[in-house]
């Protein structure tokens, strides 16, 4: 007769990072800029789109940190 392992009474998942930190405005307005420069990167630096790059970058980042809070159960008060 075959015997199963015992279930585990815990869950392990060997490839989860540990929770981020929460962000800091300064963190974030970073993370910003930077997705801002790449928007406008790909479109080759034309001209008057700053503030639509900047708008969407914002939103992106901020479904992004979200998100991760979803995954994390961490909560902003």
């Amino acid at each position: 007769m075959t015997t199963l392992p015992p279930k585990p009474t815990h869950n392990f998942f060997p490839l989860r990072f540990s929770p981020p930190p929460a962000v800091s405005e300064t963190e974030r307005r970073r993370m910003i800029e930077i997705d801002a420069y790449l928007r406008a990167e790909q479109r080759g630096f034309a001209p008057g789109h700053e503030v639509q790059d900047w708008a969407a970058a914002e939103t992106e980042v901020d479904r992004r940190l979200a998100h991760a809070r979803t995954l994390t159960g961490i909560t902003i008060d």
